[in-house]
């Protein structure tokens, strides 16, 4: 497999006509998933709701990763139960009783800033749906 075979769903996103999802901003989001495109170290800004939200987009699995380290360090029960879903799962994707795929209404970022007025805030992950997203750019902002 290569790059190739990720544009006819780039393609789809690009033509598609649905008022709730940005093609382009789902191209990042399919980037980060898909590993031959190898879309790494992207640096996104995004307006929720008011707020700006900054960081470098990764992949569900890379996100999932992270989430289970943290919850580490929060309750080992509660990390082993997501850890046993996420593995039966997995499993179940490998023996191709179900596929596993990203959920596409979610995007994903790490080392983050969330700034709101003049507060700002920096958090080791974030995890937001991607309908919240009411504008965006590539790269962080800078002060003039």
């Amino acid at each position: 497999m290569s790059w190739r075979h990720a544009v006819r769903p780039a393609l789809r996103m690009l033509l598609q006509r649905d008022d709730h999802a940005d093609p382009h901003l789902e191209l990042l989001r399919l980037g980060a998933e898909d590993p031959d495109v190898a879309a790494e170290d992207i640096t996104v800004t995004l307006l929720l709701a008011g707020a700006l939200v900054t960081g470098t987009v990764v992949s569900t699995e890379t996100w999932e990763r992270l989430h289970l380290g943290q919850l580490r360090d929060q309750d080992y029960d509660l990390r082993r139960v997501v850890r046993e879903a996420l593995a039966h799962l997995d499993d179940a994707a490998e023996k191709g009783r179900r596929r596993r795929e990203p959920d596409r209404r979610f995007l994903h970022l790490r080392d983050v800033t969330y700034r709101s007025g003049r507060t700002t805030h920096t958090l080791p992950m974030w995890r937001g749906p991607v309908a919240a997203v009411s504008g965006w750019t590539l790269g962080e902002p800078h002060k003039d």
